[in-house]
Formats: C-alpha cells, structure tokens, sequence
C-alpha cells in the first residue's frame, strides 16, 4: 500500500533473487478505494504518508512476478467481527474494504 505495484515487483524480484532456496513473505494490502479514499484511512489522515497502490485480490501482487505463489488472504475484518456490532456490519457490508494480510510463497 506504501509501495506503488512497479516497487512491489521489483521488491519481489530481489526476494527471489536473494532467496532462491524458497521464502515465505506475509504482506499488508489495502483495497483499491481505499486507496481513492486514503484522507479518510485512520493511519495516514494525520500523516504525509499515501497509499501508493490497492489491490482487490492478493492475487495481483502475485501475478506482479513469475513464480510467486498466493497461499492465503484474510480480511481483517474476520478478527473485527468477533468484537463489536459496528465490526460485524462492517465485516458483512464492506468486507474487501478493509486491509487485509496475505501470505505469499517461492521456490517450494
């Protein structure tokens, strides 16, 4: 999110490179309207900081480099939901929404 999608390939890329054996990388993401709609986010609305890119699948960022693998992918919003109502309604209404984390995976 902090990364623009050429940032993340070349990051990827060294990845590889510098691990050829194989690596796990668990990586944060944002939505692509999130992105449109950063001055509203709690973590940069204070800051200077942007959001430099947004994905609607973690699967993106996998397809960013050859041989990269993406095992998993969760909404945060999946731990949100067992606290609150306001973390239900929005876990159901706007479940892509929010960050999320996915694990990637290369050379296994």
């Amino acid at each position: 999110m902090y990364l623009t999608l050429e940032q993340i390939r070349t990051l990827l890329e060294v990845l590889k490179n510098n691990f050829p054996g194989g690596g796990v990388l668990i990586a944060e993401q944002n939505s692509k309207l999130m992105q449109r709609n950063e001055k509203h986010h709690d973590t940069v609305k204070s800051t200077k900081a942007h959001f430099m890119s947004g994905t609607d699948s973690g699967q993106e960022i996998a397809d960013l480099t050859d041989g990269i693998r993406l095992v998993e992918e969760h909404s945060f919003n999946e731990e949100m939901k067992k606290h609150s109502i306001r973390g239900k309604l929005f876990a159901i209404l706007f479940y892509k929404l929010n960050d999320r984390w996915a694990t990637f995976e290369w050379g296994k």
